[in-house]
């Protein structure tokens, strides 16, 4: 059986913290979602003003939940990486992500650069 290198161990633990905080405020976020009456969301009159403060609040809940389970996913996949000893390496181009990028961003499956790219031809590219 092979042994786990102490920074190894560290990022596997760091990672798997990470993705049990991020569990833990999308379970705390659906379950307020849950049970939060629409209604109580601008404990207004029910006006038309405040049906749309409402669907924005929902919407605004939603999109934090999307994030929240986006990034989920990506410390999941990191996780993976990981096991697989692909950790650090950009799914892109395949060299080193540095590690001062891994250390504030521990899930980071791209370098710098490859990861500016995949932004701006997302920007650039118009929504179908």
């Amino acid at each position: 059986m092979e042994h786990a290198s102490p920074d190894r161990n560290n990022i596997e633990a760091r990672l798997r913290h990470r993705y049990l905080e991020i569990w833990t405020d999308v379970r705390r976020e659906l379950q307020k979602h849950g049970d939060q009456q629409y209604e109580d969301l601008v404990q207004g009159s029910g006006d038309a003003v405040d049906d749309a403060t409402a669907d924005l609040l929902v919407d605004l809940n939603l999109a934090e939940i999307d994030r929240d389970i986006e990034e989920l996913r990506a410390v999941q996949d990191a996780i993976a990486r990981l096991e697989r000893g692909e950790y650090g390496i950009c799914q892109s181009c395949g060299t080193e992500i540095a590690p001062a990028r891994l250390e504030a961003l521990p899930q980071a499956a791209f370098c710098i650069e490859c990861q500016t790219r995949r932004e701006r031809s997302t920007t650039s590219t118009p929504s179908l």
